[in-house]
């Protein structure tokens, strides 16, 4: 979770006004029993607007550490409790004191691994059976720095915390669970989503830079900026 995230209001803070908002609350302790589908439109929410936004992917590190004799180590983050995709690893570096990390190269080679005797500074890692490979085997106790990008936050405890912004998450399950429930309001509920929706993708483009082309050609499509600040293409 990075300092974005941690901004956000949890999926327990999130389930609790979402049954207030339903009006659940006035059922006493039986509100409980639509905790699994108020969970669920809420993660819905999540889902949608994490597609609609795309945010840029998150660059996270994290320690693993490293046992003497132990050569095999998960990709899971345990600080924030998360497994680390193999995929969008960029680097790992062994921590030898506080000013000094060395970077590990991948690849293991099968003559590498027959050296299994050997004890010493981890100089590589590959991936075996969905785990961390080290070579050599650590000597002794080590800090291994993995660096990574991180997609959306899991979001299915209640300390957990959405990837997008949690107002948005929250209006979408909330239009979408009153229209299930029949609510008659669920359109203005509907309609304040897709306006603020609207809102968070402008803030998206605001710090980028569109460039266009002074020699374009007749019939060929420019960007040009709209009078309600938005972007279109014209010819």
């Amino acid at each position: 979770m990075n300092g974005l995230s941690e901004r956000n209001r949890t999926l327990g803070d999130l389930m609790t006004e979402l049954r207030a908002r339903l009006g659940f609350v006035t059922q006493g302790s039986a509100s409980k029993n639509n905790d699994t589908v108020i969970k669920s439109f809420l993660q819905e929410a999540h889902d949608f607007v994490f597609s609609e936004l795309q945010p840029p992917a998150q660059r996270k590190k994290t320690i693993i550490k490293l046992q003497a004799g132990s050569y095999l180590y998960d990709w899971h983050n345990d600080a924030e409790d998360e497994d680390i995709d193999p995929g969008l690893v960029q680097s790992l570096w062994l921590k030898e004191s506080d000013t000094i990390r060395t970077p590990l190269t991948q690849g293991i080679t099968e003559n590498d691994r027959s050296l299994d005797t050997i004890r010493q500074q981890p100089e590589k890692y590959d991936h075996l059976n969905g785990q961390i490979e080290l070579w050599p085997i650590p000597d002794q106790p080590y800090e291994l720095i993995v660096e990574y990008l991180a997609g959306k936050n899991r979001f299915d405890r209640a300390s957990d915390r959405p990837s997008v912004p949690d107002r948005l998450v929250f209006l979408y399950a909330l239009a979408t669970s009153k229209a299930h429930y029949r609510h008659p309001d669920a359109q203005p509920a509907a309609v304040t989503f897709q306006n603020m929706l609207t809102k968070e993708k402008m803030k998206q483009k605001e710090n980028r830079r569109f460039f266009a082309n002074t020699n374009t050609a007749r019939g060929e499509s420019q960007v040009v900026r709209t009078a309600n600040g938005g972007y279109t293409l014209r010819s």
